[in-house]
């Protein structure tokens, strides 16, 4: 899991800056995946998932890391939404697009959700988190 206290999500996305037009719908993904705390890290809020799968990442303009796409689609109420990525590792993950993008208003969230025309390069999975390294060697255990 993580070593590092976990607390509420109302306190993670206060000290993370969510943007206050987001917090219903990370509100509702978090009520049903049924996360059990959260840790922020420098680029997103880790919520601990009850399950133990990965954890999802929480961040301003988006969630990923769920399993599936129709769990994404369920757990946001969202489904047009939806957008899946392939990692350098091969694997497939989804995520959804929050309504805004950064702090305060702006325009409705997107990502760019298919790495295309990238050479695949391996360096490795951490056994932690099961995230692929970086090139330094590096993962999301290490944020």
């Amino acid at each position: 899991m993580t070593d590092t206290p976990l607390i509420t999500l109302d306190e993670a996305m206060e000290q993370f800056n969510i943007a206050h037009e987001n917090r219903p719908m990370v509100r509702d993904i978090a009520s049903r995946i049924d996360l059990l705390g959260f840790d922020v890290k420098s680029s997103y809020i880790k919520g601990i998932r009850a399950d133990g799968l990965h954890a999802l990442q929480i961040c301003k303009g988006y969630t990923e890391y769920f399993a599936t796409e129709a769990e994404a689609g369920e757990a946001s109420g969202r489904p047009e939404r939806v957008w899946g990525v392939t990692l350098d590792s091969g694997t497939q993950v989804w995520g959804v697009s929050h309504p805004t993008v950064g702090r305060g208003g702006g325009r409705a969230g997107s990502r760019t959700p298919v790495r295309k025309h990238e050479e695949p390069r391996d360096y490795g999975v951490c056994e932690t988190c099961w995230q692929a390294k970086t090139p330094s060697g590096s993962c999301g255990c290490d944020d």
